[in-house]
């Protein structure tokens, strides 16, 4: 391995560590529930989990979430790192208008700040914030479609490591949600990752499209669900100043489960969830022709949670970790 493959590679691992766990779904909620949401899809969330989810959203209602992440450790023998995300993760409004619901909604699909104490320390920004809209319409008593809308505004400073980004990009999204009975729900989804040009390298910076199908499970409409979910997140690629990283996408499975305590006032919900994360090849290619092939291991996130929910407000909380990385979320939502 050359020397310019040994110190692009960490730099892309931490990237993708980071990045491959921000993408889970928006909203306290959800993180709670190991990103098992896309067939439960029930507050505002739903415009980016499953917009068809969003005729369940009975008033309107306003929503916000502040989360944070921080990941620490060594790469090898000789480089170490820090970082973390932080911020307005996700904030929106849901008007529902009979069979038609319509969201506007900002999510911070990504977001890096981190410190490389490698041979040559490096210090490197990263933030991707999507500006979006979707609409679902109830088709009939159990079929619900969706579809939304994503601007998403890249910046990423150069420093010493990989290409500088400032770009934009169009993504949509779209989901279906069907109740076969009382107890069950169905969905599918597919969301479109944005690309954005690198100021000084002719590859583009993608992030992975992503399609899945969900289950629900509420027996006789109760206080317990069970959701399960299964991920296929594709390919993405980032561009160095003299070459490229090609990360292989993979399945990830997801399962959460709550119980609400309905006769407390307010209510409250307590969450638990488990997803998993398959290894994944990365391939480096450093022109003109040092080419270089990595596999990062597997993960296991354990997820929990809890909610409050009064006649008009709730509040949730929840976290996810893994042998890296931590992740902390505080929901807020208001209807009216």
């Amino acid at each position: 391995m050359t020397a310019a493959v040994t110190a692009t590679s960490p730099c892309w691992a931490q990237d993708t560590t980071i990045s491959d766990t921000v993408f889970t779904n928006p909203g306290a909620r959800s993180l709670g529930l190991g990103g098992a949401f896309a067939a439960i899809a029930d507050d505002a969330t739903a415009a980016f989990a499953n917009p068809a989810g969003l005729v369940q959203i009975l008033r309107p209602e306003i929503s916000a979430e502040i989360r944070g992440t921080g990941s620490s450790g060594p790469l090898d023998a000789e480089f170490t790192i820090e970082g973390g995300v932080s911020g307005l993760g996700f904030f929106s409004f849901v008007f529902p208008a009979g069979e038609w619901a319509f969201a506007v909604y900002s999510h911070q699909l990504g977001s890096l700040d981190f410190t490389f104490n490698g041979p040559v320390p490096q210090t490197r920004e990263f933030t991707v914030r999507s500006y979006s809209g979707s609409a679902a319409f109830q088709a009939g008593e159990k079929l619900s479609f969706g579809a939304g809308l994503s601007y998403f505004d890249g910046d990423r400073s150069a420093g010493t490591g990989p290409a500088e980004i400032s770009d934009a990009d169009w993504g949509l999204n779209a989901g279906i949600l069907w109740s076969p009975s009382l107890d069950w729900n169905l969905a599918g989804f597919y969301r479109q990752g944005p690309g954005f040009e690198s100021r000084s390298t002719p590859t583009q910076l993608t992030f992975p499209d992503v399609y899945g199908v969900g289950a629900a499970f509420q027996p006789n409409a109760g206080a317990l669900t069970i959701g399960f979910e299964w991920d296929q997140v594709g390919e993405a690629t980032d561009p160095l100043p003299n070459g490229y990283v090609v990360s292989e996408g993979g399945s990830e499975i997801h399962f959460g489960a709550e119980y609400a305590v309905l006769r407390w006032k307010p209510v409250v919900a307590f969450r638990v969830g488990l997803w998993h994360e398959p290894a994944r090849d990365r391939h480096v290619t450093i022109e003109p022709d040092t080419v270089d092939s990595t596999t990062t291991d597997a993960r296991t996130h354990f997820a929990f949670g809890f909610g409050l929910a009064f006649k008009r407000f709730q509040i949730d909380m929840g976290a996810d970790l893994s042998d890296d990385t931590a992740i902390g979320s505080l929901s807020i939502v208001y209807s009216f």
